[in-house]
């Protein structure tokens, strides 16, 4: 008996020091190279990463990458960001799979497992390979990524079940990103039809796609596109529709610059709980578990038909999950003005809301795993109560042993932008003083100031504060 008592304080011990060590959320792991993201110091960042004991983890290999491949891109390596997200775009497609992991995912947490991305972060990776190519200047390789996101997207919900489908199926602003390559790369027709494309989403949509309402950047560029094309009926309706007319381009026209600006940082992941509840009786040699709060039910089997495997009629149980909490961007909201002009101002316009994704799709995600996560804890605690009606003693340390290890995966590709605003202005100089200006709610402003030489076609430029409230 003495053996026994000491082999269980041995295991509590133990038990307690792991979860001391193991409690840290990604973003708690995380905290040191963001700091540096946020200072501009993206070099110490990259050296951050490579000394983050939890990134370099083989099952954080993807994350990595992710993580690293955005801060090259801050830093204007745009070949080493791309090099790192073709690596990360392989993992995905092989499905990496650490089996020791996903062992230990069984026992403890989801943490465990190879990192996998959440659905959003897989098509993210397109559009900053996008972005690369166009700061390359391969224009036709910036329209095969541009691409991809939303044939990813329709990848990705196709192998869903009917009913459990992400609402993120299309992207509007890559479909408008596609307009803007074509534009760039000579094909108008194309470009004209990636704008309509773009604004028929709106309009399913009442206007408003996932936090973007239609840009109006994105209404001229339709109507435009299909003057220069002869589309008559097309400029007139949507003219009409909108309220916008054609602008035609002046006669010192140099060519179009296009301003894209990244504000704040996405929400990143915490942990919460969802109850469940053991209804009574045993169906077959299976229990039911329920919850409330989401209306969902599912059973259990508890390897005995006669018996509920120890779950009386009001055993409670908690599973955990991840849920966002939002960093709200410092600035929020912002303009371009050219050569000093300030009859020359240009608003910037929000085209992406990463925050607003990101909570949809995790909501999605809730209704179609949180029945395999409950499962997987019910079956714990069955295990337990088994235990314990043998040997109190042995089923209390099996308990807490539960109790602790249960974690959900908090890991999130987190130096992703929180809102993406663009706009896009006429150039009328040889050379051109853009000043990019950005403000927050109490009117503190930065500015940043931008020499462009037109090439009589599209330009880009990208201006970037991940600064967030509380954390500027």
């Amino acid at each position: 008996m003495k053996k026994i008592v000491f082999i269980i304080k041995y295991v509590l011990v133990a038990v307690l020091a792991l979860s001391t060590f193991g409690c840290a959320t990604y973003h708690q792991l995380s905290a040191k190279y963001q700091h540096e993201v946020l200072s501009g110091e993206f070099d110490v960042a990259m050296k951050s990463i490579d000394n983050n004991k939890f990134l370099t983890k083989d099952r954080n290999e993807l994350l990595y990458c992710l993580e690293k491949g955005k801060i090259a891109y801050l830093k204007g390596d745009y070949k080493l960001s791309n090099e790192l997200f073709n690596k990360a775009d392989l993992l995905i497609e092989d499905h990496k799979v650490s089996k020791v992991g996903e062992a230990l995912a069984v026992l403890s947490n989801p943490e465990k497992t190879t990192y996998k991305s959440e659905d959003f972060e897989k098509v993210a990776i397109h559009y900053y390979k996008a972005l690369n190519y166009i700061f390359l200047n391969s224009y036709d390789e910036a329209l095969v990524e541009a691409k991809r996101i939303n044939l990813q997207l329709q990848e990705i919900n196709d192998a869903y079940p009917a009913g459990k489908k992400n609402r993120y199926t299309t992207d509007a602003f890559a479909l408008n990103l596609q307009g803007l390559l074509y534009e760039v790369t000579g094909n108008l027709n194309d470009a004209f039809i990636s704008y309509r494309n773009a604004v028929e989403l709106y309009q399913e949509n009442e206007g408003t796609y996932f936090g973007v309402n239609i840009p109006t950047q994105l209404k001229k560029d339709l109507i435009n596109s299909a003057h220069r094309l002869g589309f008559k009926d097309e400029e007139l309706r949507y003219s009409e529709l909108f309220q916008i007319k054609y602008e035609a381009k002046p006669n010192d026209f140099k060519g179009d610059l296009v301003v894209f600006w990244e504000s704040g940082l996405v929400p990143y992941k915490s942990q919460t709980y969802f109850t469940f509840t053991s209804l009574p009786g045993n169906n077959n040699g299976f229990v039911s578990i329920a919850n409330e709060e989401l209306g969902i039910s599912f059973p259990v089997p508890t390897g005995n038909h006669n018996s509920n495997g120890g779950f009386s009629d009001l055993n409670v149980f908690n599973i955990a999950f991840p849920k966002y909490e939002d960093r709200a961007p410092y600035f929020t909201n912002g303009k371009v003005i050219l050569n000093n002009n300030v009859s020359e101002e240009y608003k910037l316009e929000l085209v992406e809301d990463y925050k607003t994704i990101a909570f949809q799709t995790l909501k999605d995600r809730t209704i179609r795993e949180i029945g395999k996560i409950a499962i997987r804890v019910a079956t714990k605690k069955l295990s337990e109560n088994i235990v314990r009606n043998q040997n109190e003693n042995l089923g209390a340390v099996l308990g807490l042993i539960n109790a602790l290890t249960e974690k959900t995966d908090t890991r999130n590709w987190q130096t992703l932008p929180n809102k993406i605003y663009y706009t896009r202005i006429p150039l009328n100089q040889t050379e051109n003083k853009v000043k990019v200006q950005v403000k927050t709610n109490n009117g503190e402003t930065v500015a940043k100031e931008f020499e462009v030489k037109p090439s009589g076609n599209l330009n880009f430029i990208n201006y970037i504060t991940p600064q967030s409230q509380g954390f500027n």
